[in-house]
């Protein structure tokens, strides 16, 4: 859990701050009105502050020492200020902080949660840096660091493409334009060629006063430019920008691609991507599970109570399936599995899932446990038509229904005699 530490003397905003940091983030938080008391929190090494809000003028500390302080300890720092000038500007930024806020209102507030959350989400992101000159490369790979980016850095664009393919989780490359071996042009093109804009932003860089170069770093494919000497505050803008963007499409993805109640992938998710899941050389496995008299479920316990059977049983089916599988929900009550596996593998997943399943004890309202059972069809072989492998495991499941319900019925063939094991 993230811990989060206020230091503002004024009552009336820290009270208003931290209720905020309360109603929308899961953290843990101290705050504190005089440097003093500052300076005790930190100098605790048991708190790990992950951010630190900070006043810049204190009463006992009214040179922004708590910030300075903060900093070098290395916790991500983000100030308050009731005024604003262009020598406070340049202050504020010289000490290396996150970001300022002033205090003007709601939108300020607003603008705090986000850049926590930012600041959170900056830690699982990957940045590259691609620049010759190493005192300009030093220098934006601490100030994103700054930002808790976990950043790589090279010194022209043939190296950048060998980081890259050694580090996959890349999302954001800084570019300079003029370098030497492969210069920020053939870099952007190479890029583009393997990753789409959805996948990777791109932000050219260049001292050059040519008017041009912004429009063909474009052109060849960066998200963004940016032209030498900049701002660290307009650095930073333009890099959350492009992050923001790749989130977001990542989320319009995921809501695409994602069964909204269980998190599971969808059906539209499976028809789309199930060949890229399976190993041509192997025989495909694929089940069809049903919950078993779900409907009585609904009916008794309510909707509310099914729709915690549904995220229970999904997610055993994520912690209990082999790691290479698909899961998918197909629909109400109806859960897939498709996999590489031969028969007699297939098989012993399925009735370890069956089996698991009728065992877990599912908490619904009214602190009941419930216990449900599942009927699976299977088929494993090596039909190309993912249509014909539905059909089939779509009529052994029906079969198992047939036979009493919470049993596996399994083939290997599509049409002809079928050899059935339960």
């Amino acid at each position: 859990m993230d811990h989060i530490l206020v230091v503002e003397d004024n009552h009336l905003f820290g009270t208003v701050v931290c209720k905020m940091i309360r109603q929308q983030l899961s953290c843990k938080l101290t705050w504190v009105e005089n440097y003093a008391d500052a300076r005790k929190k930190i100098e605790d090494r048991s708190n790990n502050f992950s951010v630190a809000l900070l006043d810049l003028n204190l009463p006992d500390a009214e040179m922004g020492e708590a910030v300075d302080y903060a900093i070098a300890h290395d916790i991500p720092s983000i100030v308050f200020t009731s005024r604003f000038n262009q020598q406070l500007h340049e202050q504020i930024w010289s000490k290396g902080i996150v970001d300022y806020v002033l205090k003007e209102g709601p939108d300020s507030l607003n603008y705090i949660i986000k850049q926590i959350r930012r600041l959170h989400r900056n830690r699982s992101i990957d940045v590259l840096v691609v620049e010759d000159s190493a005192l300009i490369r030093n220098h934006l790979v601490e100030t994103l660091r700054v930002q808790r980016f976990n950043v790589f850095s090279a010194t022209n664009g043939e190296e950048a493409l060998s980081v890259i393919s050694n580090n996959s989780n890349i999302r954001l490359v800084i570019t300079d334009f003029h370098m030497p071996i492969m210069d920020g042009f053939d870099l952007v093109r190479k890029l583009r060629r393997q990753y789409s804009y959805n996948d990777l932003a791109i932000i050219g860089l260049s001292a050059h006063e040519d008017p041009t170069l912004s429009a063909r770093f474009l052109k060849y494919g960066a998200n963004d430019y940016l032209v030498k000497p900049f701002s660290q505050e307009e650095f930073y803008c333009r890099v959350h920008q492009n992050v923001d963007m790749l989130e977001s499409i990542r989320q319009i993805r995921q809501n695409a691609e994602r069964d909204f109640l269980t998190g599971l992938y969808n059906r539209r998710y499976f028809f789309n991507y199930w060949q890229k899941t399976l190993n041509p050389n192997k025989p495909t496995a694929f089940a069809m599970l049903d919950i078993d008299h779900f409907k009585q479920v609904n009916d008794t316990y309510g909707h509310d109570s099914g729709d915690q059977v549904l995220r229970e049983i999904s997610a055993l089916l994520i912690r209990e399936t082999p790691a290479d599988a698909l899961v998918a929900r197909f629909g109400g009550e109806e859960f897939c599995l498709l996999f590489n596996a031969d028969k007699e593998e297939a098989t012993r997943v399925a009735e370890h899932l069956r089996e698991t399943i009728s065992r877990q004890k599912i908490p619904v309202e009214g602190q009941q446990q419930l216990q449900v059972t599942t009927s699976i069809g299977l088929y494993c072989g090596n039909c190309a038509e993912i249509e014909k492998i539905i059909r089939c495991a779509d009529e052994k499941l029906y079969l198992a229904k047939q036979l009493g319900r919470n049993c596996v019925i399994a083939t290997t063939t599509i049409e002809g005699e079928e050899l059935h094991d339960q």
